[in-house]
């Protein structure tokens, strides 16, 4: 139960790579990016095309203190999560909760 807990404090106060990071090496590869900001929000968008000419889009989000939420890619028009700060913390607290539920 401790390490559980002790997860979902470590994803809560995960910060990921910084959007100015992310930035930089996509000025330095060549590849567009957009930044869009809504509220409390920001979401930073890159595309880049990588071997074969495939297109991929990343697109991470962040939280007004600037903290990774989430990142998805997005490459033959699929979309596929890479992470959720927020659904992996509560994943891990369902299992934590189906535990104690077999546990009593």
């Amino acid at each position: 139960m401790v390490n559980e807990i002790h997860q979902v404090s470590q994803l809560l106060m995960y910060d990921g790579p910084s959007a100015t990071e992310l930035v930089q090496k996509a000025v330095e590869n060549g590849n567009d990016f957009k930044i869009t900001n809504n509220g409390q929000i920001t979401t930073l968008t890159i595309n880049s095309v990588i071997a074969y000419n495939l297109k991929v889009t990343d697109v991470f989000t962040y939280n007004e203190e600037g903290q990774l939420i989430k990142q998805t890619l997005v490459m033959n028009g699929k979309e596929q999560i890479v992470f959720d700060k927020y659904r992996e913390a509560s994943n891990v607290l369902m299992k934590l909760s189906h535990k104690s539920v077999l546990v009593s």
